[in-house]
């Protein structure tokens, strides 16, 4: 199968909608999105925001070969990756994953393959600020 496939890099606010809308289509019998957002507190330390970081041209040419890998690997039918950079506030999205697959257990699968290798793969780092005005980039997500 051949499946249509989105990435993206931007500064620029993420919509879970516009994921949904554009991997849902009449061969899906299943549409999962996947969406990060800033919380409230880690490690029980209250945050802030966050700050996304990115070496753009890496980051974007990973993305595309992890959709490109999803689709591969699983029997999909789209496969959405948009990743935010710059300052984010508490509740925004930082990440969206779509995937649309004829059934659940491959949507969820492919959906959570996805996000699982862009966090571990792609050249995006965040930078955690604190309530208390300190700041930090942690090891891991």
């Amino acid at each position: 199968m051949n499946a249509r496939l989105h990435t993206r890099l931007t500064d620029e606010p993420l919509s879970p909608c516009a994921a949904h809308d554009w991997v849902a289509d009449a061969t899906a019998g299943a549409v999962v999105v996947f969406t990060g957002t800033v919380r409230a507190e880690t490690d029980g330390r209250p945050v802030a925001g966050l700050t996304y970081e990115a070496y753009a041209d890496r980051a974007e040419t990973q993305l595309a070969a992890v959709a490109a890998e999803v689709a591969a690997t699983w029997p999909v039918s789209a496969v959405w990756m948009e990743h935010r950079v710059g300052e984010l506030a508490i509740g925004e999205p930082s990440v969206v994953v779509a995937v649309a697959a004829g059934h659940r257990p491959e949507a969820f699968d492919a959906a959570r393959h996805g996000i699982d290798t862009l966090k571990a793969t792609v050249a995006i780092w965040k930078q955690e600020h604190w309530a208390d005005g300190e700041a930090h980039w942690p090891a891991t997500d």
